[in-house]
């Protein structure tokens, strides 16, 4: 298939084509790329999809917002590095005596904590951490735990100790769990993702865990074994039922904004262990604080403890703090909820129908990429504010893949078509205008439609024209003559189009060509481009007259070539239905009578003086004449062009001619005379020139011109 023949079925085509791509890419998104299990089942999702849907989450998490702040009914008492420097000084306070350097402290501490806060009204204590193994106040810690396992929970945790190694339990010192409160303990592990996003309300002990259990302790009652999550059970017992939020799913967490600006752990209330053991009958009002509130107590020391994440947020955010978040969003019904996959279907096909409105029906290729974009920024706007206002996260890779596929599919696709049809349409314009009047009606409308109304500008105008074309065209049929002229015709402009010059028309078997009237061109470049193109010309018809030798119906050609430069007006005349975009003036007549002139002259090429002042640097040139044509007072100096100086070697002769030239315009005819007899002599003896101006200093020796003769020369003949 050619390439016209493959960009007319594309531009044929084009709604079938375009259609089916949307579709494919919808369908590809769909049914191949999007995976309902991203949100509730991380290890078996799409890891790429994921990573970029969390991602935008954590964009759209940080856009300005109308603030969520933590709800004020949740404190979190942490311990800090400085709790281990605690010293028993403050005798006092028994419960800094429990205080160490050494960790587990004595669990009396503990034991009195919870039942100072529980006495003052709060709700629930809540200690993120494993109290394992044995140690001092564990007898009194037991007893106020058995007395309020409804309103405290402890943690618990498995995991690994290391990738690749078994699984481990720890758990609570068995002394501390109530008879059948086995709900005491939450599993404090969270989402294993490098930043934590989400929670698992319900975790299954790994089979490999409970195997080992059963090894390690046969006949043992595996029922203790917690499953559910540290944060779903705080707010199991607080609200006195499960919450709402489906046991078996995983939670996206819905991080608070900061109380301060200036403290990125400030989501919630936080406030020192020690502080409160200290200031409890000031600050805290003899617990009053606390009252109506749940109390978590973790541990704020990262590098000790080891509990620390990485979150959308903040970066090492506290485990304490994490599981105050997911508690609150269990309490208060504000976690995120993933659209559901009804939602994400019909927003895949609604982009995806308006993707292919805008690549059908919109063929700019700027517009078409804006609206795109503006689709693109609609749907994010509509998302963000679903996201704030109902806490529903509606996945925006798809979105993404569709607009982004869509568009840069129809926007190339388009261009591509476009390109094609304008270098068609430049093709068109070309077989009818000069290819630089339809590549400024193409690119530079605004430009050409300001040359229409007429501009002055100054132009090198070259005229051309067959000689004898008239007995040509009478000695040969007609189909023999139009494919002759082609022929000629398509390599004579052909120079012309390479060197820059614009076909201005055809006067029959002449044509007329510029520079400078279309494109901006300094007059001696176009001066220079022109010569170059006569030259070249001639050597073009040459070698076309070679290849018609012998040919029944070609005839030989010769042509003579007129060149002339000055300010012209450039712009398009005649009736409103047939005009022509053209040069006009004084340089186009006299380029005119140039070109009459080779005929008299027989010369193929003719200069104005104009362009001779301004090439005779680069190329060699011999006087002709100083003429006055029809219709012009004034006279000038025409000259030959005889090829470029650059490599080349003036021809014998030439030198004796100027000096006859000078002679001769010197009014010492009798001398010029012999030097123009000289000259004819090297130049071959039938130089046309030399004879020409000879016969003149013959007829001015025996009746001398006028005083005020200037040494032109009146053509009769246009």
């Amino acid at each position: 298939m050619s390439i016209r023949r493959l960009f007319e079925f594309l531009l044929h085509r084009r709604f079938l084509i375009q259609t089916a791509f949307v579709v494919i890419v919808t369908a590809v998104y769909i049914w191949g790329i999007h995976d309902p299990n991203m949100w509730t089942n991380p290890d078996q999702s799409n890891t790429w999809e994921r990573t970029l849907e969390f991602s935008l989450l954590e964009m759209r998490s940080s856009l300005p917002a109308p603030p969520r702040l933590a709800p004020s009914d949740v404190v979190i008492l942490k311990i800090t590095p400085e709790d281990f420097k605690t010293q028993t000084v403050d005798t006092g306070i028994p419960e800094l005596s429990y205080m160490g350097k050494d960790w587990p402290w004595n669990r009396k501490l503990w034991a009195n904590l919870t039942e100072r806060l529980l006495g003052s009204g709060a709700k629930l204590v809540a200690y993120d951490f494993v109290f394992n193994g044995t140690t001092e106040g564990d007898k009194e810690f037991g007893q106020v735990l058995a007395k309020n396992a409804e309103h405290v929970v402890i943690g618990s945790h498995w995991g690994t100790v290391a990738p690749g190694s078994n699984s481990i339990l720890l758990m609570p010192e068995d002394s501390l769990i109530p008879h059948g409160e086995e709900e005491i303990m939450g599993l404090t592990a969270q989402s294993t993702d490098t930043v934590v996003r989400s929670v698992k309300n319900l975790q299954q002990a790994p089979s490999s865990l409970i195997h080992l259990l059963q090894t390690s302790n046969p006949g043992r009652d595996l029922s203790d074994i917690p499953t559910n999550s540290f944060s779903w059970l705080a707010a199991k017992k607080v609200l006195g039922a499960a919450p709402q939020r489906e046991l078996e799913k995983i939670m996206l967490i819905n991080f608070y904004g900061s109380l301060d600006p200036l403290d990125a752990y400030s989501a919630f209330k936080m406030v020192k262990l020690v502080d409160v053991l200290r200031e409890w009958d000031t600050t805290f009002e003899h617990g009053a604080y606390f009252k109506g509130k749940v109390v978590f107590v973790g541990p704020d020391d990262v590098f000790r403890f080891a509990d620390a994440f990485n979150t959308p947020p903040v970066f090492n955010m506290p485990g304490v703090e994490l599981q105050a978040t997911a508690f609150s969003n269990l309490v208060h019904n504000e976690w995120l909820e993933p659209a559901p996959d009804w939602i994400v279907l019909v927003l895949a096909v609604g982009l995806g129908a308006l993707a292919l409105v805008v690549s059908l029906w919109v063929h700019s290729v700027l517009l078409k990429m804006s609206l795109f974009a503006t689709l693109g920024a609609i749907f994010f706007a509509a998302t963000q504010h679903i996201f704030w206002t109902h806490l529903i996260v509606v996945p925006v890779s798809g979105a993404v893949i569709i607009l982004v596929c869509c568009g840069a599919f129809g926007t190339l696709y388009d261009y591509i078509l476009s390109q094609y049809e304008r270098q068609r349409m430049l093709g068109m314009f070309e077989s009818m205008v000069s290819p630089g009047v339809a590549g400024l009606m193409l690119s530079h409308r605004g430009d050409f439609e300001q040359r229409l109304g007429g501009q002055r500008k100054e132009v090198v105008v070259l005229f051309s024209d067959i000689r004898g074309f008239t007995s040509w065209s009478e000695q040969v049929g007609p189909d023999a003559l139009v494919a002759q002229l082609n022929e000629y015709l398509t390599a004579m402009v052909g120079v012309i189009q390479e060197e820059g010059g614009t076909l201005q028309k055809y006067i029959g078997d002449a044509l007329m060509a510029a520079w400078g009237d279309v494109r901006d061109l300094q007059p001696r470049d176009g001066a220079e481009r022109a010569v170059r193109a006569a030259l070249r010309m001639q050597k073009e018809l040459q070698k076309l007259d070679a290849s018609w030798r012998g040919q029944s119906n070609r005839k030989q050609l010769s042509c003579g070539i007129g060149i002339n430069h000055g300010e012209g007006v450039v712009g398009q005349i005649g009736h409103p239905r047939r005009q022509e975009f053209t040069v006009m003036g004084d340089p186009v007549n006299l380029a005119a009578r140039i070109e009459s002139a080779t005929k008299q002259y027989r010369q193929p090429v003719l200069v104005g003086e104009s362009i001779y002042e301004m090439t005779k640097e680069i190329f060699l040139y011999r006087l002709v004449d100083k003429i006055r044509v029809l219709g012009k007072t004034s006279a000038t100096c025409v000259y030959a062009p005889l090829g470029e100086i650059a490599g080349g070697t003036p021809p014998p002769g030439l030198p004796v001619y100027e000096a006859a030239i000078e002679k001769y315009f010197a009014r010492n005819f009798a001398r010029a005379a012999e030097l123009f007899r000289t000259a004819n002599t090297q130049m071959g003896e039938a130089d046309f020139l030399c004879l020409n101006f000879l016969e003149r200093c013959e007829y001015y020796s025996q009746v001398p011109p006028p005083a005020e003769w200037d040494g032109s020369w009146t053509l009769k003949e246009k």
